[in-house]
C-alpha cells in the first residue's frame, strides 16, 4: 500500500503531524508512506527519518503557472498511491483539489465547520468532523486512527530526532565561536509573517526587555534565532538586551535545533521554533495571542504559555480554521499589544523558580 501524507503549510503544523505519521508507519508494516511538503523546511527536518519512502514539495505560493502544477500533479499521479491523507489544518481547496487529480481513490481528509464548498472537502472520499477541543497532536492522531481502525496507544507522544551528531557537534562550534561555555536561553521575537501570521508576534522591545530581566535572573545570555525576514525584529529585540545577547544568523532548521536545545529555556512567539524547542523537551516560554494554546500549544508538561485575557480571543480556533478575516477581531494583535513585560514577568518567574532554577 502506498500512502501520500499531506502536511499543511507550516514546520510546526509537520512536528503536531509526526506521531500521526509514526503511528500510521508501525501500525501498516511494509506500506509506503510519502510526504507532500509545501516548503524546503519541512523536507529539511524530515530528510533523515526512516519512515518515509518519498518526498515530493510544492509551494502552493510560489509555483502558481498551470505548468508547474501540472507537473507536480503528473508525478504524484506516476506514483500509482493507494490512499492520501489530509492532515488538519489543511483547509483549503488545493489539499482537497490535488489527490483528486492524481487519481488517488481513497481520499481522507476533515470536515472543516467552515468553507465547505470553497475548501472542495466534497471531492475527498471520507471525511472526519473536527474535534473543536483537541489539540493539533491528538487531531491528527483520530485521522490516522480512523483510517487503520485501531487505537494510538496511550502515554506522552514521542517526536522525531531534529539533527544528526554532526550537526549537535558543528552546533557545539557555532557555540563556542558566539559567547563559549556558559548558561544561554534562546530568544526567537518573530514568527512566519505569511498569511497575516505576523499578528502572532510580540512587541520585539517588550520581548527585549522581558529576555534581559530572564538572563540577568539567570546569569545567562541569550541567543537571538530568527530568518531573514526576521531580522529586524531580531535587531531591536537585541538593541534592548544589548552585551547579554548574540545573534545568531540564519542558518539550516536542523542546526537551528541543535543550538535550541542547548538552551535552558526558549523565549518565543507561536512559531516552528516553539514546537522544535517543545518537542526536543527544551522549557518553553510562548507568548499567544491571536492563535489558541488549546489547539496548537506547545507540547509537554514543562512550558509556560503567556496571554493577555481579553473578551473575543483566542481568535484563531480550531472551529473556523481556513478563514483569517473575522468580522469578530478588528485588530488579531490586540491582546499581545495589551500585554506588558510586567504582566508576563510575573508569571515567568515563579514558572522559572519551579522549573529552571530548582537544580541550581
Amino acid at each position: 500500500m502506498k500512502i501520500l501524507c499531506l502536511c499543511p503549510i507550516g514546520i510546526g503544523n509537520y512536528l503536531l503531524s509526526w506521531p500521526a505519521f509514526k503511528f500510521l508507519h508501525d501500525s501498516l508494516p511494509g506500506a509506503e508512506l510519502h510526504l507532500l511538503a509545501l516548503r524546503h523546511s519541512i523536507l529539511d527536518l524530515a530528510q533523515y527519518d526512516p519512515i518515509w519512502s518519498g518526498f515530493h514539495r510544492i509551494d502552493p505560493d510560489r509555483e502558481r503557472g498551470l505548468r508547474q502544477r501540472m507537473r507536480i500533479v503528473a508525478e504524484l499521479a506516476r506514483e500509482r498511491f493507494d490512499v492520501s491523507l489530509g492532515f488538519f489544518p489543511a483547509n483549503n481547496w488545493q489539499s482537497s483539489l490535488l489527490p483528486f487529480l492524481c487519481g488517488i481513490r481513497q481520499r481522507h481528509a476533515f470536515r472543516y465547520p467552515l468553507k465547505q464548498t470553497a475548501s472542495l472537502s466534497f471531492l475527498n472520499t471520507r471525511l472526519l468532523p473536527v474535534d473543536p477541543l483537541a489539540h493539533d497532536v491528538d487531531q491528527n492522531l483520530r485521522l490516522a486512527a480512523a483510517f487503520t481502525g485501531s487505537t494510538p496507544p496511550a502515554g506522552p507522544r514521542t517526536f522525531p530526532a531534529l539533527f544528526t551528531e554532526e550537526e549537535w557537534i558543528a552546533g557545539l562550534h557555532l557555540l563556542e565561536k558566539l559567547g563559549g561555555p556558559g548558561r544561554y536561553i534562546g530568544v526567537h521575537p518573530g514568527s512566519s509573517g505569511e498569511h497575516g501570521m505576523a499578528a502572532k508576534r510580540w512587541d520585539p522591545m517588550r520581548f527585549g526587555e522581558l529576555g534581559l530581566r530572564i538572563c540577568k535572573a539567570l546569569d545567562a545570555k541569550a541567543l537571538i534565532f530568527g530568518s531573514r525576514d526576521e531580522e529586524p525584529v531580531k535587531l531591536i529585540t537585541a538593541s534592548i538586551m544589548k552585551e547579554h545577547q548574540h545573534i545568531v544568523e540564519p542558518c539550516s532548521l536542523r542546526l537551528t535545533a541543535a543550538l535550541i536545545r542547548q538552551c535552558s529555556l526558549l523565549l518565543c512567539n507561536d512559531s516552528g521554533l516553539m514546537h522544535i524547542a517543545a518537542c526536543l523537551g527544551v522549557p518553553t516560554v510562548a507568548l499567544f495571542g491571536p492563535t489558541d494554546e488549546k489547539r496548537n500549544g506547545p507540547v509537554g508538561d514543562a512550558n509556560l504559555v503567556i496571554r493577555h485575557e481579553m473578551d473575543g480571543f483566542p481568535v484563531w480556533t480550531a472551529e473556523n480554521v481556513g478563514v483569517r478575516d473575522l468580522k469578530s477581531a478588528s485588530d488579531p494583535s490586540a491582546s499581545l499589544k495589551a500585554l506588558s513585560v510586567d504582566e508576563a514577568w510575573e508569571k515567568v518567574m515563579p514558572w522559572m523558580k519551579k522549573v529552571i532554577l530548582k537544580d541550581i
